[in-house]
């Protein structure tokens, strides 16, 4: 395992008292000698389902079913809920919401096809 430069934390943050070490942030680049796979993954996570989320909203508000287009405003909060449970190490009322966004988009995308 590579040892961090002197002023450095772990995630190649600066010490912010030190102003000597910005000119040495981050030199050999972010993820040398380690797997950034995880920080992909979630982005696409949080893209396509964004995208679901919008377009279920965008295809709800198009044809006209109010019930549907709540369902999935209703998804979309509880999603956002759940990001930020999982940020303060909440992992049951994350689990939770997920559960809830899951059930509510399936509840959206009924509502479309019904």
């Amino acid at each position: 395992m590579m040892r961090e430069p002197v002023g450095q934390d772990e995630y190649g943050s600066a010490n912010p008292f030190d102003p000597d070490d910005l000119s040495t942030l981050n030199a050999m680049g972010p993820g040398v000698a380690s797997n950034d796979f995880e920080k992909y993954a979630v982005a696409v996570i949080i893209v396509f389902g964004a995208l679901i989320i919008g377009g279920l909203m965008a295809a709800s508000l198009a044809l006209g079913h109010r019930n549907g287009f709540l369902y999935a405003l209703g998804g979309a909060s509880a999603a956002w809920i759940s990001g930020n449970a999982l940020l303060l190490d909440r992992p049951r009322i994350y689990a939770l919401f997920v559960g809830v966004a899951a059930v509510m988009l399936i509840a959206s995308t009924v509502t479309l096809v019904i």
